[in-house]
């Protein structure tokens, strides 16, 4: 394994913790939004139904949500919010790879895609991240060789 310093291996590390935590928030997004579309339910905590409950709600002609608790915390829109705020640890870990690597734009924007589609982060963080380390030893082998005059 690549020491720390080693800036490829730093953004490697970034690029593992931010796929595998925006992926795991995405998977918990689509669960949590299945139960909204199909069930109208909602996960909350400390509600009046105790620390952690489904909460049923209806929908008005101007599509708010109506009949949710007033206490407690929408834990469901919560993890929207964190899973936006950690997108963006995943963009910025994904540009710093990207950079380094020197790879192609559409590379970004598949990568890129991990965080949006359900799944998708977890393979393309083992795939990307063979492809890096490959390419990293490749890139330091050739600067060790001493070169022909």
């Amino acid at each position: 394994m690549a020491s720390q310093t080693n800036p490829v291996a730093r953004a490697l590390s970034l690029y593992r913790v931010a796929s595998l935590i925006t992926g795991t928030l995405l998977v918990a997004i689509s669960i949590l939004f299945a139960l909204r579309l199909s069930a109208s339910e909602e996960l909350w905590l400390a509600g009046p139904h105790g620390l952690l409950s489904l909460e049923h709600f209806t929908t008005d002609a101007m599509g708010e949500r109506q009949g949710l608790p007033k206490v407690g915390f929408d834990l469901t829109v919560a993890v929207l919010i964190v899973h936006g705020w950690f997108y963006m640890l995943y963009l910025y870990s994904d540009y710093k790879l990207w950079s380094l690597m020197r790879w192609s734009f559409m590379r970004f924007l598949i990568i890129a895609a991990g965080g949006v589609v359900p799944l998708l982060s977890f393979f393309t963080e083992r795939h990307f991240h063979k492809i890096a380390l490959a390419q990293a030893s490749t890139d330091a082998s050739q600067t060790s060789t001493p070169s022909e005059a």
